[in-house]
């Protein structure tokens, strides 16, 4: 929580009595004691315009503090770093730079008079997005606004930005996060660190301190991950807490408390695993999620060990570090889970041609993206669409995280929702890691018996075709290159079959329906992604199943056996309270069991759950 009582801002009786340099009493009060004595004379004397060009003659020879850009590494504008896509703007100092209005020898200009005034005149009531990058630009601004601005002018924006920063803090919890850390945590950071010779805004630290350190123990899970509802945000408050970072920078006292400095450094990880290969963040389509190398070497530089570095090298772009690669068995695992997020990733290795599946559920739908090597397969919603005796079920509850799993052979998550009284889904992604292999699979479970039909298609991204087989149910996926094979293992393999569903390319992506009589029906997609194996045969079938030397029907128990190639492997998954079980001679007491077909015909297991 943020401590109002180490609050120093200006009150209402100072508001009113104007600058300080008004004849009020209370000048040297408000000049902090490292403002120089002959400013502060200039001001005592009475004389405002005195104590202004002293004030103007003083900041037009002070080298110290330095100017955002100058603590920071590359060329692009920090402001800019993760811009989303509706402020496409440049910054203000950079728009008034561009029309001469900031040059060393320029005087009071009736255009900055005018666009300061109108901006003034117009606060954003809520502050928006927007509005927050328009004031930390006007702050940042600030010293060298002196030159061009008129005296009025220029205090009334410094009073109007100290106010702002006091409202935002006091609406901590109310609105947009990322604007909470905007206006209460960078932008009196900024008038602290930019104006430590006026008082107000130099005890503006400690407030700006604890929001920001606030907002890292608050908005993440305590290892670097941000809720997933806030995804979409993470880039743009990485990129607010990096310049405050900056700021703070060696030497100097740091913005972040030192719990809030560890979470961070986590941070800084997690914005490494949650990056594609070609540098957006996973699950974005904006300007927000784009790829920025001054963002990342200033990320790297200011919150990331060694490790970070030696996982940069092997995920992003055109790494220009010198650290020397390593095993990646000396590395922290690929794979992660939180549940506090609701985010996970399941990945074979940090690197880039890596498959890897990224899944974010915070709430009644599940997005999902997949990658491999340089294709962005499906990125989006992973829709459900279930009717239980022609009437559709829809999630009544948030999607939960009911079994993670990860380990050399595979990592595993399993969802559940509930559908109301009448079922609830399981869903599964397991990527197999040597194997090469993916499956997704939906388990509708009932508490009786009825039609069910259930449909679900995962968003091909663009550039990504689905190409079906001429016979067969089966069919691949094409990027750049052929990326998996399609085996809707709950399908009959050939088309001749017409029982239970269809495999296709729809508007919405891969499509999988199928139907049945029953109380539960199991609907798994398997993707070979071993290109070497590609254009080998394969089949599959669905097994014979029994308990007590009784025939399981489908809605108890299910069976499935795969072969790509030389490799074969054998999924079961129970539909109803476990037993013991017999499929293909094996004795199962299991959930669920994926395993693969030794030379000897025995089976190693790589997931079983009890």
């Amino acid at each position: 929580m943020i401590n109002r009582e180490n609050q120093t801002v200006l009150s209402t009786t100072e508001k009113r009595q104007g600058a300080p340099g008004s004849a009020n009493g209370e000048i040297l009060r408000r000049w902090h004691r490292s403002a120089p004595a002959k400013v502060r004379r200039a001001f005592q004397s009475g004389d405002d315009s005195l104590g202004w060009t002293a004030w103007t003659q003083y900041l037009a020879r002070r080298r110290q503090p330095k100017p955002l850009r100058k603590l920071v590494a590359g060329k692009t504008d920090p402001l800019d770093w993760a811009l989303p896509d509706h402020l496409g703007f440049h910054s203000i100092r950079d728009r008034l730079v561009a029309i001469g209005k900031l040059s060393p020898d320029c005087q009071a200009s009736d255009s900055v008079e005018q666009e300061l005034q109108e901006w003034l005149s117009s606060p954003s009531e809520p502050p928006t997005l927007a509005y927050a990058f328009e004031a930390l630009a006007w702050a940042h601004a600030l010293p060298e606004l002196v030159r061009c601005a008129s005296q009025p002018t220029w205090w009334a924006l410094l009073d109007h930005l100290c106010a702002t920063t006091r409202e935002a803090e006091s609406a901590a919890g109310n609105g947009d996060p990322l604007v909470w850390q905007l206006l209460a945590g960078e932008l009196p950071l900024v008038l602290a660190y930019l104006l430590p010779e006026i008082a107000p805004c130099r005890h503006l630290f400690g407030p700006a301190r604890e929001t920001l350190s606030a907002g890292l123990e608050d908005l993440l899970d305590g290892e670097g991950f941000p809720a997933g509802s806030h995804l979409t945000i993470f880039r743009p408050l990485m990129a607010c807490w990096t310049r405050c970072r900056a700021i703070g920078g060696k030497g100097r006292k740091s913005p972040f408390r030192p719990g809030a400095e560890d979470q961070f450094r986590w941070a800084v990880r997690a914005a490494l695993r949650l990056t594609r290969r070609d540098g957006t963040q996973v699950l974005s389509g904006g300007s927000a999620g784009l790829w920025c190398r001054d963002l990342f070497d200033n990320l790297l530089q200011f919150g990331g060990d060694k490790a970070d570095y030696r996982i940069a090298d092997l995920t992003l772009p055109g790494a220009k570090n010198k650290v020397k690669r390593t095993a990646e068995t000396r590395l922290p695992q690929a794979a992660t889970h939180s549940e506090w997020s609701a985010i996970t990733i399941l990945r074979a290795g940090w690197g880039r041609k890596e498959p890897r599946l990224t899944a974010v559920y915070p709430a009644k739908t599940v997005d999902v993206e997949f990658g491999c090597g340089s294709d962005l397969v499906w990125s989006g919603p992973w829709t459900l669409d279930v009717r239980w005796d022609g009437e559709p079920l829809l999630p009544q509850t948030d999607w939960e995280e009911v079994c993670w799993h990860t380990d050399r052979d595979a990592d595993y998550l399993e969802l559940e929702v509930s559908l109301g009284e009448k079922a609830r889904v399981q869903r599964h992604l397991l990527l197999a890691k040597e194997d090469r292999f993916l499956m997704v699979a939906d388990a509708i479970l009932g508490v009786g018996r009825g039609k069910i039909d259930y449909c679900g298609s995962l968003p091909l991204s663009e550039g990504v075709r689905f190409e079906p087989a001429a016979e067969g149910r089966e069919g691949r996926l094409l990027g750049k290159k052929p990326r998996a094979l399609v085996l809707p293992l709950a399908l009959p393999e050939w088309r001749c079959d017409p029982r239970g569903g269809s495999l296709t390319a729809t508007a919405q992506g891969l499509e999988l329906s199928q139907s049945t009589e029953g109380s539960a029906i199991f609907a798994p997609l398997f993707f070979d992604l071993d290109a070497r194996r590609m254009r080998r045969p394969f089949t599959w079938r669905q097994l014979t199943l029994a308990e007590n030397l009784t025939i399981l029907p489908g809605d108890a128990a299910v069976g499935y056996r795969v072969m790509v190639g030389k490799r074969q492997w054998l999924i079961y998954r129970t539909l109803r309270e476990t037993g013991n079980r017999t499929v293909l001679g094996h004795n199962l007491v299991s959930q669920m069991l994926v395993a693969r077909f030794n030379t000897d015909g025995e089976v190693d297991s790589l997931l079983e759950i009890e």
